[in-house]
This record gives C-alpha cells, structure tokens and sequence, in this order.
C-alpha cells in the first residue's frame, strides 16, 4: 500500500510538472484555451490506450492515477470555459466545450482502434 502511494506520488509530480510545461508552450487560439485543450487531449488518448493494453499494478496507478490525474484539467477546462462566458465570448465559451469533448472522445476513439 506504501508503495503505490508513493508511486502515485511519484506520477503526479510528473503529471503536474508536465501540465505546467504543455499548457505553457501552447497559447491560446481565437480566445480558446488550447493548452488545456492539448493535456485533456493527451490525457485522454494515454489513459485509454493504458487502459485497453494490459498493464496492471503499481505501474498503472503512477500513470493513469498519479501522472495523468495531475496533468489533465477538468476543473481547469470549467473555469475557462466559465470565464468565457462571463466575458461574453458565447461563440468561444461554446467552441471551447465541443473542442474538448470531441477531441478527447476522439483520442479515446484513436487509442481503442491503435491498441
């Protein structure tokens, strides 16, 4: 049991540190918050792909726990989306919702159909 904490800390140090380099990298486009776009992009195509293969274990909770559970950002993804809207940016708050969705249902489709 103290292993996969420290396994799951492990991974969310990485996970974090990951997020705060990809989403800087990556700047907005048309007021959409691309960054947090890519990571939940990314994040959903690993965590599929991680849970369609056969990788068990303290291997799988560092990675889908610990890294991907710091390096995605639903609450992230909410409070710009939230922030559009409040702006008044209806048409972006509204392309930001169907962006994230469908490219993450998609990178969970493209991980199903590669493994």
């Amino acid at each position: 049991m103290v292993s996969e904490i420290l396994l799951v800390g492990i991974g969310g140090f990485i996970g974090a540190n990951l997020r705060y380099l990809v989403s800087g990298a990556i700047p907005r486009i048309n007021e959409i918050p691309a960054g947090t776009l890519a990571v939940n992009t990314i994040g959903s195509f690993v965590l599929a792909a991680l849970t369609f293969t056969s990788v068990e274990g303290t291997l799988r909770y560092m990675i889908s726990v610990g890294m991907l559970g710091s390096f995605t950002t639903f609450s992230t993804f909410a409070y710009e989306s939230f922030r559009l809207l409040d702006e008044g940016e209806s048409k972006h708050f509204l392309m930001n919702i169907g962006l994230n969705l469908s490219s993450c249902l998609f990178a969970v489709y493209l991980a199903y159909i590669i493994v």
